[in-house]
């Protein structure tokens, strides 16, 4: 009877591990499912603030373009430079430029030579009649004496007071001068005539003088605007083209970047799409910069365009320019 009950209690125990070693392989066989991914969508938005990094910019830019073409002579300003209105930034050699202001500057020598050969000439020929006009007059005064003696004789010729031969004798002396007076007189009137005729060549050159200098002014103002200067007061940020080198297009155009009124600044920051969702224009910003100690400046988003946000800010600190290095963090509500 003893027996009996081990060989029961052996059956059961035998029983029992078979039942265990069943229930772990049918719980290995079974894998449960993972869970489903969670979608951006379902991230929930950042709260807080965050920060962003990006370069300092102008609010404000002029563009300064090359009035005419050519090959760079000579830069007089470098990106980071700053510069005042009206100062001379580039150069630009245009030999057809310069050729017509050197034509127009030959050709006012000329016309200058023609007006001071024409004052010497003035000068001999005054001179000339001034001499020829004394001659002229000196025979006027003979002719007359000569005439006045000329006219006694004859009237004592014909009454018998003086003899033929001093009567005949006064005569030729007359006849002599009258000829040798009006052979000085046109003489002297072709001298003065010839002098009026230089006196209106040179008028004339004068007349040219001048069309020749307001070539040479036209030829040196279109020079002029080889020249590149500077509308305004501020900082060079861009600069296109190089010194030798001939201007494309879009380089004349776009020589220079000039940013101006330099206390109104931007940054412009990338935020990732939910970020972005929560930003809106107005939202209260800091600026930080490294080089003013980690000190922030206030400011606050201004536009937002695409996947751009733009952040501006005034700082009056001149020490803080376009170019720099900033952090901005933007408040999110």
């Amino acid at each position: 009877m003893r027996g009996k009950w081990v060989l029961i209690s052996v059956s059961v125990v035998l029983l029992a591990i078979a039942a265990g070693a069943l229930s772990r392989w049918r719980g290995a066989s079974v894998r449960p499912e993972p869970p489903p991914p969670v979608k951006a969508s379902d991230t929930p938005p950042p709260t807080g603030e965050v920060s962003f990094g990006g370069k300092i910019e102008a609010q404000q830019v002029t563009q300064v373009g090359a009035l005419v073409g050519g090959t760079v002579a000579e830069f007089m300003a470098d990106v980071g430079q700053e510069v005042f209105e009206g100062q001379v930034l580039a150069r630009i050699s245009n030999q057809g430029l310069e050729t017509a202001r050197d034509s127009a500057q030959a050709a006012l020598d000329m016309a200058q030579s023609r007006v001071e050969k024409a004052g010497s000439a003035i000068i001999a020929a005054r001179l000339e009649a001034t001499r020829a006009r004394a001659d002229a007059l000196r025979a006027h005064t003979e002719f007359e004496r000569a005439q006045r003696n000329y006219q006694r004789q004859k009237m004592l010729n014909g009454e018998g007071a003086t003899p033929r031969l001093v009567y005949e004798k006064s005569e030729r002396d007359f006849e002599s001068a009258q000829k040798e007076y009006q052979s000085l007189d046109d003489l002297a009137r072709i001298a003065e005539s010839r002098v009026d005729e230089l006196v209106k060549e040179q008028e004339s050159a004068k007349r040219i003088l001048d069309e020749k200098r307001d070539d040479l002014e036209e030829a040196k103002s279109s020079l002029a605007s080889a020249e590149v200067h500077a509308p305004v007061d501020g900082l060079v940020i861009d600069r296109k083209g190089e010194v030798g080198k001939e201007l494309g297009a879009q380089e004349q155009a776009e020589m220079f970047k000039i940013a101006v009124n330099l206390a109104e600044l931007q940054v412009k920051v990338t935020p990732d799409a939910a970020v972005l969702k929560r930003i809106k224009p107005g939202d209260a910003a800091m600026v930080f910069l490294a080089d003013l100690g980690g000190e922030g400046i206030g400011g606050s988003v201004k536009t937002i365009e695409g996947n751009v946000a733009t952040v501006t800010f005034t700082c009056p600190n001149p020490a803080v320019k376009p170019g720099m290095t900033a952090q901005v963090k933007v408040k999110l509500e």
